[in-house]
């Protein structure tokens, strides 16, 4: 019996090898394809995965059997086989490629055109170059194309339009140019369109009409002009839309009233044309998200009924000019958390109570009244919790001035001395979606406003060890505070003057090189006192292309009108961000102080009477550019003084001749030796750039020579002394 049991056994396991056997017949890559592969990966730098390339066979192991290559990241770079045809040996064709975040550099090779039975490309998150081939129209079969995060540039090939099967179209944050091309409404199964950073431009095409089956479209962030056509409200199966950071006119269409499925609306940043209503709100009541921010809209908050929308999370209708009064039934609403109102025209008492999850809101910079509500007293993540300073038209009282400057660290945890003398404070407060921070003194304070909606560490604080350039001052670039939508910083209880304000920032969270981490951006505007003195300022661009590289800005503004003697101000400086590209506003530092005491003035005026305005340069700057009069720079010592070999932040080097207080040259020496070589213009003498009065020591700029002294150009080098 037992003899018998055995036979059955073997019997059983020889049926099931051969059951096995028969189901894993042996397979291999169409040559073609084969082919194209290698030489994709050879000009990408990629080499294929042990995994599924067994024995040198593409289509072998993982690549023909039930793994998911998109969520495992060990499968990278990775492809899928199927489509496999013949006899005992299957023929299959590569159907899927990923070479996903591994800093790929180059353009797209040419061979990708042989792998026409692709249905999906990810490419994400290289450092791809040059254009987007018009080859890649070719590959009819392709239904999720994913190019987004790399360098590539040139117009959008029109050839896109070929692609009919499309289902997933991705190439948001790359460098793009001119605008879209209108074949692209032939993509009549396309359901998700992320173009976001694009760097496209012009109005949309009317064509893209047709796509009535798009479920999302990301497209902020470009240039994208007139105004946002009516036909996106007809695409009734869209359920997240993002129009922010355009250069859109208004108004709003009303037509987006019928898109009942939305549950994500951003537009932002309407600059200009027609006012929008809030009216077209009331049928969207399954929105999670909703962004309408600085989109020129002027109505009160009453004309949406906002009960209605029980799954709002977060609403942000910032800068507008929004009027009448807060709706209980608004900070009622059960699933609000996040709740941004700042910068309209809001009056009125706040309502009495709130929703139990509602612990970030922003009212600051409206016109709003009477007490205080008790749930808005002593909280750091409501604004403002008092109508002082953070209200329109509400300078930041302290009874009487208190100073004349202050400078700041900014996500700082300890004090840092500047070459420029002064003492930065540290700013190391928690500081969350809607909150802010006074100074023990005070003298200044710092508020936030927004949250960041797509990132995993919603880090407001960033800190680098990186050695930064153009700076004697590395330490005040170790950290800087982040925020995705507003950050202010005001002075309280200045005194009363004209002041200069000096903003210092570095790029150091998107590093410099070849690689898909350098590609983001950061781009906002600038606000002095309430007036735009920066437009879509670009740290990195700025910094001529560099990362780790200080950037100072520095208007001069009136801190308020005349005023009695003793009487109290601030001074209030904000950056705005238009939308967040890849990354959000970083501010490293800021320096506010009154410009030139009675006496330094009295000595300006006194020269200027002499010899008309020469240009003043300040004593930092020159500082900066001699590295703090280094002696490795120094060019020549004398009774007058010594020069030194300097760069400006400009380019240009130049010689800072630093008079000595021995030299007993006094004002008038000073102004004739500047009105002398002004006046005097020669090829052969130095021009005289400009001057500085502040210290001490007076400098004079020149222009600096490379050839060296009059003695060597005629005898050499070696010639007897």
């Amino acid at each position: 019996m037992r003899g018998s049991q055995l036979r059955h056994g073997a019997a059983l396991s020889l049926l099931l090898l051969a059951t096995v056997a028969h189901a894993q017949r042996p397979t291999r890559t169409d040559p073609g394809d084969a082919a194209a592969l290698n030489a994709v990966f050879a000009k990408l730098g990629q080499k294929a995965g042990t995994s599924w390339n067994i024995s040198g066979d593409p289509c072998t192991g993982a690549a023909t059997d039930n793994t998911d290559i998109d969520s495992d990241p060990n499968f990278n770079p990775a492809i899928k086989c199927e489509v496999c045809t013949g006899g005992n040996t299957s023929v299959c064709r590569i159907t899927k490629l990923k070479i996903y975040a591994l800093d790929a550099v180059g353009p797209i090779p040419e061979e990708l055109r042989n792998l026409t039975a692709l249905t999906n490309l990810n490419l994400a998150q290289n450092y791809l170059t040059g254009p987007l081939p018009s080859f890649m129209g070719e590959l009819t079969n392709m239904q999720y194309m994913s190019l987004g995060i790399n360098a590539l540039s040139g117009p959008v090939p029109k050839e896109l339009g070929n692609l009919t099967n499309l289902i997933v179209l991705s190439f948001s944050s790359n460098n793009f140019s001119g605008p879209l091309p209108s074949e692209l409404g032939n993509l009549a199964k396309l359901e998700q369109l992320y173009i976001d950073s694009a760097g496209v431009s012009g109005p949309l095409p009317s064509s893209l009409s047709k796509l009535t089956k798009m479920k999302q479209l990301w497209a902020s962030d470009n240039d994208f002009t007139g105004q946002i056509p009516d036909y996106i409200g007809s695409w009734s199966s869209l359920t997240d839309l993002r129009f922010q950071g355009n250069s859109f006119q208004g108004p709003i269409p009303a037509t987006l009233s019928n898109l009942g499925l939305l549950a994500s609306l951003r537009i932002g940043d309407i600059l200009n044309g027609s006012f929008s209503s809030l009216t077209f709100l009331n049928n969207l009541t399954s929105l999670n998200t909703l962004i309408l921010r600085n989109c020129r809209i002027s109505d009160k908050l009453v004309s949406t009924d906002f009960s209605k929308f029980t799954s709002l999370n977060l609403l942000d209708l910032s800068f507008n000019n929004i009027t009448g009064e807060v709706p209980q039934t608004l900070l009622n609403l059960n699933s609000l958390t996040f709740l941004f109102l700042g910068n309209n025209s809001l009056s009125g008492s706040l309502p009495s109570s709130i929703g139990s999850l509602l612990k970030s809101l922003d009212f600051s910079y409206n016109q709003l009244s009477g007490s205080v509500p008790s749930w808005a007293k002593d909280s750091q993540f409501v604004l403002p919790t008092g109508w002082g300073c953070l209200q329109r038209s509400t300078p930041c009282f302290l009874g009487s001035p208190k100073s004349s400057s202050f400078a700041v660290d900014c996500g700082s945890m300890r004090s840092v001395s500047g070459s420029d003398n002064s003492v930065y404070e540290p700013d190391d407060a928690s500081l969350g979606p809607a909150s802010f921070y006074v100074t023990g003194g005070p003298t200044w304070g710092v508020s936030n406003v927004g949250r960041f909606m797509d990132s995993r560490n919603g880090s407001y604080i960033i800190y680098s060890s990186h050695q930064f350039q153009n700076t004697l001052d590395t330490e005040l670039f170790r950290n800087a505070r982040m925020s995705p939508s507003s950050l202010r910083y005001f002075g309280i209880g200045l005194e009363n003057g004209n002041y200069t304000v000096t903003l210092q920032f570095a790029e150091f969270d998107f590093p410099g090189g070849q690689s898909w981490k350098s590609t983001g951006r950061r781009v906002f505007d600038i606000y002095v006192q309430g007036v735009r003195k920066e437009q879509n300022f670009d740290i990195r661009k700025e910094a001529g292309g560099k990362s780790y590289t200080a950037v100072n800005f520095t208007p001069t503004v009136r801190n308020a009108v005349a005023k009695k003697k003793g009487s109290k101000t601030g001074v209030i400086v904000g950056v705005i961000v238009g939308v967040a590209v890849l990354g959000l506003l970083a501010f490293a530092g800021i320096f506010v102080w009154r410009q030139k005491r009675r006496k330094l003035s009295l000595e300006q005026e006194e020269l200027y009477s002499i010899v008309g305005r020469p240009n003043v340069l300040s004593y930092g700057e020159l500082r900066s550019a001699t590295e703090n009069f280094s002696s490795n720079n120094l060019l020549g010592k004398g009774g007058y003084g010594s020069v030194y070999k300097g760069k400006l932040t400009d380019g240009r080097f130049v010689a800072v001749k630093q008079l000595s207080e021995t030299s007993h040259q006094g004002k008038k020496e000073f102004a004739t030796e500047i009105e002398t070589i002004s006046r005097v213009q020669h090829r052969n003498l130095v021009k005289l750039y400009g001057c500085c009065l502040e210290g001490n020591k007076p400098l004079l700029v020149y222009e600096y020579l490379e050839n060296g002294s009059l003695d060597h150009a005629l005898f050499g080098t070696n010639s007897v002394e």
